[in-house]
């Protein structure tokens, strides 16, 4: 079944996501830390030499100092000048996308934050999308973060806060994502705090989930 990778460049091997076109970065729920987990995926890809396109299609509980935007941290790691291409719809509550814009007045479809990413690049160009919130979550008035992905087409990364509880929202989501025909590259467990003794996630998800898991260590 699955196995388990001593260190994120060992995962990204494993997962044959160094040598893909891109991926589509997302979660078990919101907070569990997609950005953090993408910031170090970009890193290991540009140390093996691939150039990476970052895109973040819409993002919600924006704020004024763009440094502490999800966008701009992934195109910091990604050694690309942020521009509004990198994340053209962004709404200051911290709301699902669909909910937020409304509140602002606005709208946002589908079809919109799909044209937001690239649909060609060069062979050495590496495509990273992240998704808002988890899998099943509401991106835009017509969709969810599934229905964007299925779009795009891309290979999925599912990232869980290595917690108790988070085999199953990992396999809830696992089944989704091939439910949509999408292939799952891998599984991300990070852990935000410090695990609990005894608890090894990564380990009992082996036996269901025939695909690479990595178990971060605590930031």
């Amino acid at each position: 079944m699955g196995i388990i990778v001593p260190t994120f460049a060992h995962w990204l091997a494993a997962s044959g996501v160094n040598t893909a076109r891109g991926i589509f970065m997302t979660g078990t729920d919101t907070g569990v830390g997609k950005t953090w987990v993408g910031i170090q995926l970009i890193t290991c890809l540009r140390a093996l030499g691939r150039e990476v396109i970052v895109r973040k299609p819409v993002e919600s509980g924006w704020v004024d100092d763009i440094q502490q935007t999800d966008a701009w941290q992934l195109a910091q790691a990604a050694g690309q000048a942020f521009d509004q291409r990198i994340c053209p719809y962004h709404f200051s509550a911290a709301l699902a996308p669909p909910r937020a814009a409304q509140l602002a007045g606005e709208s946002v479809s589908l079809q919109q934050l799909a044209a937001a990413c690239p649909t060609h690049w060069e062979s050495h160009q590496f495509l990273h999308v992240e998704g808002a919130g988890g899998f099943y979550s509401p991106i835009a008035d017509d969709g969810l973060n599934a229905d964007l992905a299925q779009k795009l087409g891309l290979p999925v990364i599912v990232v869980a806060e290595d917690r108790l509880g988070c085999i199953n929202h990992v396999l809830l989501t696992a089944a989704a994502v091939q439910q949509r025909g999408l292939t799952l590259a891998g599984v991300i467990l990070n852990a935000r705090t410090h695990r609990v003794n005894g608890m090894d996630n990564a380990q009992d998800m082996c036996q269901y989930l025939d695909v690479p898991i990595a178990a971060l260590p605590c930031a």
